[in-house]
C-alpha cells in the first residue's frame, strides 16, 4: 500500500466518491472539499491507489487533519497505512508530537489503538482531542556522569511571585562528552500546549543540583542550554545541555 502525493487527477476522484457517499449516507469529508483542495495546493494531500483508483485519502503531513477511506475499500488497513506513512514522515522530519481532533467522535477507537491518547477537555461529550508522543532514546558515550532534571512550568513561574510546582519533570541521565555540553540518554520534550493559560511554557534545567537556566523555552537564554523550538509538533525539546559560557 504505497503512500504517495495526490496528483490534481487525484483528487477529482476522491472528490467524486466522497460527493456520492455524502449523497447516500449523508455522512463523510464531501463538507470539508474546500480543505481538501488547499491541501492539494499547499503539496499535503497524500493517497492510496488500487488498480490506479484513489482509494483513501489523508490531509496533512503527519498528524492528519482528515483522514477517509473510500466506503468499499473499509476495514483493509488503509487507514493504518496512511497512519504508518506519515508517523515515519513525523520521525524523518524530527516531529516530537502529534496532535488531532476526532471527528467523528466514532474514529477515537482508531486513534486510539495507535497509540494517542486525550488531552484537555476529557468530559464525556467534549470535544476529543488526542496526541502521541515520539520519544527518541540515545546510547550515551563514555563519560563522567551528569544528573539532570529538567521541568517544564507555565510562565507564571518566571514572574517571582513564590513557588509555582511544574507543568513536568523529568530525572534523565546525562554523560559529559569532550566539549563539556551533557548527552541526555533520552529526548526531554515539552508541550505547549499544557501551559494552563495559553502563554509560553518555561523551562528549568538543573545540572548536578545547580540550575542552568530558568525562562521561557523560547528565549534566547534557553536555546544557548540547548534547548530547541519544534515549529511542526507544537514542542520544545532537549537532547544535548550545552554549559553556560564563561
Amino acid at each position: 500500500m504505497e503512500v504517495i502525493k495526490a496528483t490534481p487527477a487525484d483528487l477529482a476522484a476522491a472528490l467524486t466518491w466522497l460527493e456520492r457517499e455524502y449523497a447516500e449516507d449523508g455522512e463523510g469529508f464531501w463538507c470539508n472539499r474546500g480543505i481538501i483542495e488547499r491541501a492539494l495546493e499547499y503539496g499535503d494531500l497524500w493517497v492510496i491507489r488500487r488498480d490506479d483508483e484513489v482509494v483513501a485519502v489523508q490531509v496533512g503531513d503527519y498528524a492528519p487533519d482528515i483522514v477517509s477511506v473510500r466506503k468499499d475499500c473499509r476495514q483493509q488497513g488503509l487507514g493504518d497505512a496512511l497512519f504508518a506513512a506519515s508517523l515515519q514522515r513525523a520521525m524523518d522530519d524530527n516531529v516530537n508530537v502529534l496532535s488531532i481532533e476526532c471527528s467523528p467522535r466514532s474514529s477515537w477507537t482508531f486513534w486510539q489503538r495507535h497509540g494517542f491518547e486525550r488531552f484537555g477537555d476529557l468530559s464525556e461529550w467534549g470535544t476529543i482531542t488526542a496526541r502521541r508522543m515520539l520519544p527518541r532514546s540515545f546510547d550515551l558515550p563514555a563519560g563522567v556522569p551528569a544528573d539532570v532534571v529538567i521541568g517544564f512550568y507555565p510562565e507564571a513561574a518566571t514572574y517571582g511571585r513564590g513557588p509555582i510546582p511544574p507543568i513536568a519533570s523529568h530525572h534523565v541521565r546525562g554523560s559529559r562528552i569532550d566539549d563539556g555540553a551533557i548527552m541526555l540518554e533520552r529526548r526531554v520534550i515539552g508541550l505547549c500546549d499544557d501551559e494552563p493559560e495559553g502563554k509560553g511554557l518555561a523551562v528549568k534545567i538543573e545540572i548536578d543540583g545547580k540550575v542552568r537556566c530558568f525562562c521561557k523555552a523560547k528565549y534566547e537564554e534557553a536555546e544557548e542550554a540547548g534547548v530547541t523550538r519544534d515549529w511542526k509538533g507544537g514542542a520544545f525539546y532537549i537532547d544535548v545541555v550545552e554549559l553556560a559560557v564563561d
